[in-house]
């Protein structure tokens, strides 16, 4: 049950209508974002929201606009569209594109402008805490879909038995991967390139080690962006998944971590070493002989 504060609650009795939204955003990557629909920028204490700053501001963004909110007491999922313009000043569309906001954590909230030096405390009545979810990128505007907390709740849990692994190289954990990467990382570089999507590395790394591995931008017009592997070649040949936002150059330095194709024989046990750890069940049967009539 949302709690507001009683000196916000008072000033809600009282008729008050001294009052502006706020959202709060932290990517992935540890970057904060902060505005207000107030004419002036807001200065908070932000750390009982587990960000350490004690006096974070919330800049005056023009052009910024919100949906109303939507909200249920059941499990339908809790939604709201929030438009900016395109301006470059929150939304970079090469970042976008990159997926540097994918997963973002975001907090609206209202909160009283008439006092000096408003406090989470005292002032602020939260509205909406979840994560970012499709961006569509228009002419001359940006919209995102901010999704609620709800949709954490719809997820299934439990383990599926399939063949392959289900665990992540390097996972740690009980009915986990837990192999070190320190061994299995590496750092190349870029000697050739053919497009956003194929280049060659220097190293002498066997065939297919990176295949479904991540390589990670440590310099270059694509640092800290990381993309996930489909092939690689003894020759150092690599094509990604999907190509990179912006250009990839000779010279670049990447982190290069190896990939695992989840099968038992080739990978866990040959590449790794690790097939104490597997977590599949390679000799399932298949469902056509679990299901074919006696």
């Amino acid at each position: 049950m949302k709690q507001i504060p009683a000196a916000l609650q008072a000033h809600y009795d009282s008729g008050g209508t001294c009052l502006a939204s706020a959202i709060l955003i932290k990517r992935t990557d540890g970057k904060v974002f902060a505005f207000t629909s107030h004419d002036l920028p807001l200065i908070l204490d932000v750390s009982s929201w587990g960000i350490d700053n004690t006096a974070l501001v919330f800049d005056c963004k023009q052009g910024l606009s919100a949906s109303g909110i939507t909200s249920t007491s059941g499990f339908a999922v809790d939604n709201l569209e929030l438009t900016t313009l395109d301006d470059g000043s929150l939304f970079v569309r090469e970042e976008v594109m990159a997926g540097l906001w994918q997963n973002a954590e975001f907090r609206l909230f209202r909160y009283r402008w008439d006092v000096a030096g408003p406090t989470i405390a005292h002032d602020v009545e939260p509205l909406m805490r979840g994560w970012l979810g499709e961006i569509t990128l228009g002419s001359a505007t940006l919209t995102v879909e901010l999704r609620g907390l709800k949709p954490k709740l719809q997820q299934s849990l439990g383990m599926v038995s399939q063949k392959t692994c289900r665990s992540r190289l390097g996972a740690v954990g009980l009915a986990q991967c837990n192999r070190s990467l320190v061994d299995l990382t590496h750092a190349v570089t870029v000697v050739a390139v053919i497009d956003k999507r194929t280049f060659t590395v220097s190293g002498s790394l066997p065939e297919d080690y990176l295949g479904e591995g991540l390589l990670t931008w440590s310099t270059g017009a694509n640092a800290g962006l990381t993309q996930k592997v489909r092939s690689h070649t003894a020759a150092g040949a690599v094509t990604l998944v999907l190509p990179m936002v912006l250009p990839i150059a000779v010279g670049d330095q990447l982190t290069a971590v190896a990939g695992c194709r989840k099968r038992l024989t080739e990978d866990c046990s040959g590449k790794f070493g690790n097939a104490i750890n597997f977590q599949g069940e390679p000799h399932r049967p298949n469902p056509d002989v679990i299901t074919r009539p006696v």
